[in-house]
Order: C-alpha cells, then structure tokens, then sequence
C-alpha cells in the first residue's frame, strides 16, 4: 500500500511526517526510509540533508551551490553521495513496516534522483509506504503509479495527522 502525504511547499509535510514517525517508533515499528531537512544558514535556506529513520543520521543532500555535472532541479544541486546514500536507504527498506520517502519531486518525476530504487521497489510495493508528493505534482505522479494501491492525504484537512495515523495501523 502506498499513503501520500501532499501540500504545497513549505506547508508542514516534514513536519507532519516527523510526528507519524515517533509516533510508529513509540509502537516498536521498524521504520526506515528519510526526512529531508532544510539547512538554514543565516536565516537563508541553503539546501537539505536527509535524515536516515533507521540510522539516526544527516547526510548531505542538496545545495545551492554545486559542482559541474551534479543533477540540477531549478536553485538547487543534488551531491552525488547524498543521493547515492538515498538510493540505498530506500533499496534497504523493504524489510521495514514502513518506508517514508520526503519527498518525491520533479527530479524522480523525470526518472532520475532517487527514482530508480523507489521504482524498483514500489511495484509492486515491498513495503508499506508514506511518500511526501508537492501538490503541484501529484496527479503526474499518481498516474505513475498507475494501478497501485494508492490513498492520498492533503495537508490541508484539519484531521490529516489523526487519519493518517488511522489508515496506516490499518494497513500493517
């Protein structure tokens, strides 16, 4: 099964994934995946780390500032390693409860990023999944998914949290 937490940017995803995670953590679930966390330096955003569930670590993953021949999605460079590292983490996941992925973005929309082991491990899905989608492209990405098992829940529904909690104890 695949839950899709979507809202626009900056609308409190994360945020709202974060408490769903300590939440099935308090409940002795194996969680795996990761949160993407805005970097801030001098009350600028410069880019995200990933934060690994299962390791309990940052790593770098996007910048402003990039190298030549780093994957680009408009202000922002993807660091090689980061995205290696986010690749294997999915590709480890699928023994997990659930897998959370912050966020899929118009990168994997156009096969690349962290698309290629999400892929290969979404059909059909190993694992339960939590995956953050930009309103702007859910549609693109539900079509995607085609014909898998999908339910969606907008950021912008007062009892999201609560209804989210709900359906995923529901579906392990």
């Amino acid at each position: 099964m695949i839950f899709i937490l979507t809202g626009t940017v900056h609308s409190g995803k994360t945020t709202l994934l974060k408490r769903v995670v300590q939440e099935f953590k308090r409940k002795k679930l194996v969680i795996a995946g990761f949160l993407s966390e805005a970097v801030i330096k001098d009350q600028e955003r410069t880019g995200y780390d990933l934060f690994d569930l299962k390791k309990e670590k940052s790593i770098p993953l996007i910048r402003r500032a990039g190298k030549e021949g780093w994957q680009r999605v408009g202000s922002y460079f993807f660091i090689p390693t980061g995205l290696k590292e986010a690749q294997e983490i999915i590709s480890r996941s699928k023994d997990a409860d659930i897998c959370v992925v912050d966020e899929v973005g118009p990168l994997e929309l156009s096969g690349k990023g962290f698309w290629p082991a999400l892929k290969f491990i979404l059909f059909p899905p190993l694992t339960t999944f939590l995956i953050a989608v930009r309103k702007s492209i859910l549609e693109e990405f539900l079509s995607i998914l085609d014909e898998a098992d999908t339910k969606v829940f907008d950021m912008r529904d007062k009892d999201v949290y609560s209804r989210l909690i709900e359906e995923l104890i529901r579906a392990i």
